[in-house]
């Protein structure tokens, strides 16, 4: 009877128009390939073969759809030049260089990986063996992998000339016709479903259907092109029903195997029981729940009875009351041991750091359970891409209810993106947007951290924008970030975003957010030149229990007023709050940008003064130090700084220096070594080098020495030299002296200062 279903299911299938099938096309670069996965449904045969200008990619359904958008985001068109959709649907054509070959391999989820590989095409292809599809990734391996993992090896052939298997033409037969069975067998059959329903009912039988209709009896396969080798299905020739069962048996002893699991670091991984916070949850208002897990929290002898507690603690995490669980768990006296993750889990849901002295739950983020995204989540450090097992914490997540998962979601998406797996965020967005009732302002949140990640600061910040505008938790730290993106672009803040975060920052003072919210209303306004208002915050700063984020608050407000374009504000606002300034608190290079800023305005002096003994004698702080003394007229001490300095910049100030003693030869030496051609033609004028002069001075500068220094003209010949009477050479003295005199007269306004 179940054969007469699926018979049935197959007719029509068959009958019914199939949608057009969106293939998503990923890439990634290597230092020698570049990769590009097509993501085509699990038993999907395809081939590729080589064609002018590149090679074409060819699948049997014409109703495919190649989704080229995202192709170029990762790689660059080097490997491959293009890539376009060829003459029908169902092929796509890779223009690639002549100095490129393609390798190809497909992957247990069926999707075809096409490696464009350094190097000419090799003499003959190597077929791939087919794999058998599968829906499921292997255990322990982020979907990531797929992508960017090194090609398979290919399989050796058994025979020296291996010929690629072409489909046959010879139809599939969906479903053998059945004969009528006698009364028996149809009793048989009607306790075999009923016995199977029961079993679907427990969870014990699943059925995974095809997401595609199979061809219809007696239609033959499109043939493929052979010059590659093809990843298709095996034919069978019985057709299996796609049921997974297991007993009651496997069931039971699930829990158990999954406590023995280990992580890749050694750790034991425990049970998806014990994060398994949708089964927290049930259809009862929430007050009915918190009510019922209430009772019977005190057994006999007014004893705390344990498991009503935890179930309490798991209720509230739940709904989001982390604070509450951790509070119950604390009254009732329930020991760490007894109490597992949920004071971890309860420190999540609220958004709190989790303190350094929980480890409960490092290094277990490479498991292939629930326990992978509370790892990632309680990792005070961000953890390594390769020891994250991303296709456990994505499962964890999507099995997560509504509500956990729009507090969890924005922590987690910027955790990924800090370890370099952006898709992997949007990936949780999606899962997050296709919630029931989904919190937009969490979506938000994560759209911004993915704009920002991917270089779209202006995006970023209009979401940064809303989110702030918005009265709920996550406005404080949307404002945080709005500023800090617009300090980043130079950008003035608006005065009513500072004196918001200054509102916030009152409000929330004592913990780490409002300690940022009043850096971000201090450096706000330093960013429109309210330099005495921001000391004055800053010096009101209650901040003992912050002390580094007071200390880079203090650098980025010095280094502001370093920048800021007018120099009346700079010398007002320095020498008013210079006792505030103190090297020894400021960074190497904030030091530096006081110290030109002061020496460009005529301080040198104060220059000095601003750079610690240590940045003295530091490359970078000589050169400071070398600069103040130049504009001090000290070019002896100016000197001494540069003596061994390497370097452009170096040798531009000891030319200086020497010109400003006198030394003009050493002077056109330093500054031909410099780079500085028109500073050295300067100094070769002073020095009286007219040769140098000659060849590379002005068309002014050139005449002069032509008619006052004759001795850079080559010696005339005497036989060209013709004696002149007294009157012609009465008249060549008149001629040469007028020369002379408009000569002098050109350089000296040449030489004129403007």
């Amino acid at each position: 009877m179940t054969r007469f279903i699926l018979a049935v299911w197959a007719l029509l299938f068959a009958a019914s128009p199939v949608p057009a099938q969106q293939i998503a096309v990923r890439s990634g670069e290597h230092e020698n390939f570049s990769r590009l996965v097509f993501m085509l449904p699990p038993g999907t045969a395809w081939t590729t073969e080589r064609v002018d200008g590149g090679y074409r990619l060819t699948t049997p359904s014409r109703e495919n759809r190649f989704d080229l958008s995202r192709v170029f985001d990762l790689i660059p068109k080097t490997r491959v030049l293009s890539i376009s959709p060829d003459v029908d649907a169902r092929s796509v054509f890779i223009e690639t260089p002549p100095s490129v070959h393609l390798e190809s391999f497909p992957l247990p989820i069926g999707a075809a990986v096409i490696d464009i590989v350094d190097g000419a095409e090799p003499d003959k292809a190597v077929p791939v063996t087919p794999v058998k599809p599968s829906f499921v990734p292997s255990p322990n391996r982020g979907y990531l992998d797929l992508y960017w993992s090194k090609p398979a090896p290919s399989a050796q052939p058994e025979t020296p000339d291996p010929v690629v298997q072409i489909p046959s033409e010879k139809p599939v037969q969906v479903a053998s016709p059945l004969a009528l069975p006698d009364a028996r067998v149809q009793a048989a059959e009607r306790d075999l479903v009923d016995q199977l329903g029961r079993a679907a009912s427990q969870g014990l039988i699943t059925m995974e259907l095809p997401k595609h209709a199979p061809e219809a009896p007696g239609k033959p396969q499109e043939e493929p092109p052979t010059e590659h080798a093809a990843a298709e299905t095996p034919k069978q020739e019985g057709v299996s029903l796609p049921l997974q069962s297991e007993t009651v048996v496997d069931r039971d002893m699930a829990a158990t195997i999954a406590r023995h699991q280990l992580s890749d670091s050694g750790h034991s991984c425990p049970s998806d029981t014990e994060f398994d916070v949708l089964s927290w949850q049930t259809d009862k208002p929430v007050v009915e729940q918190l009510t019922e897990a209430r009772r019977d929290l005190v057994g006999e002898f007014d004893r705390p009875r344990p498991e009503a507690v935890i179930h309490l603690a798991q209720v509230y995490i739940a709904y989001g009351f982390g604070l509450e669980a951790k509070a119950a768990l604390r009254a009732f006296g329930i020991p760490p041991a007894e109490a597992g993750p949920l004071p971890t889990m309860a420190d999540i849901v609220d958004g709190n750091p989790i303190p350094a002295s929980d480890k409960s739950l490092i290094g277990l983020s490479a498991c292939d359970g629930k326990v992978a995204l509370w790892s990632v989540l309680a990792s005070p450090e961000t953890p390594r891409k390769e020891d994250v097992n991303f296709g456990a914490v994505l499962r964890s997540y999507s099995a997560l209810p509504p509500n956990i998962r729009a507090l969890v979601g924005p922590p987690l998406s910027a955790r990924l993106i800090e370890m370099g797996a952006p898709d992997v965020a949007t990936t949780v967005r999606s899962m997050l947007a296709r919630a029931p009732k989904s919190d937009q302002r969490a979506l938000d949140e994560i759209d911004a951290q993915i704009e920002l990640s991917a270089g779209r600061k202006e995006e970023a910040t209009r979401l940064l924008d809303g989110l702030a505008q918005s009265d709920t938790p996550e406005a404080a730290e949307a404002l945080i970030k709005s500023i800090e993106v617009k300090l980043s672009e130079g950008v003035a803040i608006p005065t009513a975003d500072v004196d918001n975060a200054g509102a916030l920052g009152l409000q929330m003072r004592g913990s780490e957010t409002g300690a940022r919210l009043v850096r971000a209303e201090i450096l706000g306004m330093g960013s429109t030149a309210r330099f005495d208002d921001a000391f004055r915050a800053l010096a009101n700063w209650d901040s003992q229990n912050f002390g580094d984020l007071e200390k880079s608050t203090r650098n980025d407000l010095a280094n502001l007023l370093g920048k800021v374009p007018s120099d009346s504000i700079f010398i007002e606002t320095f020498f008013r709050h210079r006792d505030e300034l103190d090297p020894a608190n400021l960074q190497e290079e904030v030091q530096l940008t006081l110290a030109d800023r002061l020496s460009n305005t005529g301080f040198s002096q104060s220059a000095r003064d601003i750079l610690a003994a240590e940045t003295r004698r530091s490359p970078k702080g000589r050169l400071a130090l070398a600069r103040a003394a130049l504009v001090g007229r000290d070019a002896a001490a100016a000197y001494s700084y540069l003596s061994d300095l390497p370097g452009e910049e170096a040798s531009k100030m000891r030319g200086e220096a020497m010109s400003m003693i006198g030394n003009h030869d050493t002077a056109e030496g330093e500054f031909a070594q410099a780079g500085q051609s028109q500073a050295q033609i300067e100094e070769a004028w002073r020095a009286g080098n007219w040769n140098f002069v000659a060849k590379e001075g002005s068309e002014t500068q050139k005449r002069f020495v032509e008619l006052f220094a004759p001795e850079t003209k080559p010696p005339a010949d005497p036989r060209d030299i013709v004696p002149l009477g007294p009157l012609a050479e009465a008249q060549q003295l008149i001629t040469q002296s007028q020369s002379e005199r408009d000569a002098f007269a050109k350089l000296m306004e040449e030489l004129k200062t403007p």
